[in-house]
């Protein structure tokens, strides 16, 4: 039996992507699949997968700079077969595993050299170089490990071009089971508003929330992880009394939240790591909302427009207009029917097409191949 490590650094355990899709997908394939982490939680065994933990966790800047030596020892305990590094600090830790004779696959959840370009703690005058220093190493590295999957379009492109390798691996949801009677009370749903996912900056907080003045009596529930400062600045604003932030929560909450609301609502700004105006197909949330047969308002990425357009399932909006959230928005709450239709041709368009079934057959082909 082929042996898988995850090694993973700055994700949950129990990430949507890692754990729920790709370690779980490549057990029932017939691997023996574990993760290593640095989350500072003790061992444990979850869905029949081992986590082994670092034994100290360390401050992110610390990882940043060290995480190779913070994984080392551990992971060559394991002594895997295969392992997949999920953050680019983990990128020297590839070559050290290359050079015992593993075989090594690297997920680029972002694009990092672009996200460079956009840290705003780093002097506007060493981005730059220090993005092309970055792109460069991670070149070199791609160059000498085994293959490099990515949910975002415009990073596979660009390694097709470099090296000639790179495999698009959407964040397409996992098919539950779900009555279509739960779509049509959409009717008689309260205007519920829901976001889930990491709260970023760059996520329209300040936007949504001022577009609910107005609306009519619409609240805004938020879940996921969320800076304590940032979640008191959005408070601060007007209708905080119809905001609910409720943390990040587990999967059985996030799924009764889905079905309790009447919008899914993702509107990310236009982000160079994002492809900027392309989009990309790595933010778990728009596919879910899909999944749950929720309408949708989102950024008019043209990734995201082409669906919102072929399937009619939502609007898009330019990231900043908070008139046109607050007309998405009552567009879909004064018109249940049509509320009712975008819901239903959400739930068709996750059933027909983005869905991860067809991404679980490219992955899993990848560690078949290896």
């Amino acid at each position: 039996m082929k042996t898988v490590c995850h090694v993973i650094s700055g994700y949950f355990r129990n990430d949507a992507r890692v754990f729920k899709r790709q370690c779980l997908s490549l057990k029932q394939e017939g691997f023996k699949v574990s993760i290593l982490t640095n989350d500072g939680e003790p061992d444990d065994v979850l869905d029949g997968i081992k986590i082994y933990s670092c034994v100290k966790k360390w401050p992110r800047w610390k990882t940043l700079l060290f995480a190779s030596y913070q994984f080392q020892k551990e992971a060559i305990e394991i002594n895997a077969d295969i392992y997949q590094l999920h953050s680019p600090e983990l990128l020297p830790l590839a070559i050290k595993l290359k050079k015992l004779g593993k075989k090594v696959v690297y997920d680029a959840h972002e694009d990092m050299s672009a996200h460079i370009l956009e840290k705003d703690w780093l002097p506007k005058f060493s981005r730059r170089f220090i993005s092309i220093f970055i792109s460069a190493y991670m070149n070199w590295v791609y160059k000498r490990i085994d293959e490099i999957v990515s949910p975002h379009l415009h990073v596979i492109k660009k390694i097709n071009n470099d090296i000639s390798k790179g495999i698009l691996v959407a964040n397409f949801p996992l098919i539950q089971q779900l009555d279509s009677e739960i779509i049509q009370n959409i009717k008689s749903r309260k205007p519920v508003v829901c976001y889930s996912g990491t709260v970023y900056n760059y996520s329209n907080q300040e936007n949504i929330i001022n577009a609910l003045s107005s609306t009519k009596d619409v609240s805004y529930e938020v879940a996921g992880v969320i800076d304590d400062s940032y979640k008191n600045a959005l408070l601060s604003l007007p209708c905080n009394d119809r905001v609910n932030f409720h943390g990040r929560i587990n999967q059985l909450e996030l799924r009764d939240l889905y079905l309790k609301s009447l919008i899914g609502i993702v509107i990310y700004d236009y982000k160079l790591n994002l492809g900027y105006n392309l989009g990309s197909f790595g933010t778990n949330k728009i596919f879910e909302y899909m999944e749950a047969g929720l309408p949708i308002i989102c950024t008019d990425y043209i990734l995201w427009q082409e669906i919102i357009e072929e399937y009619k399932c939502g609007v898009c909006v330019k990231p900043g207009d908070i008139e046109s959230i607050a007309s998405a928005i009552n567009l879909i709450n004064n018109d249940r029917d049509l509320a009712t239709k975008m819901g239903n041709n959400s739930r068709k368009a996750a059933i027909e097409k983005f869905n991860w079934k067809t991404e679980k057959q490219k992955y899993v082909k990848v560690f078949h191949n290896l």
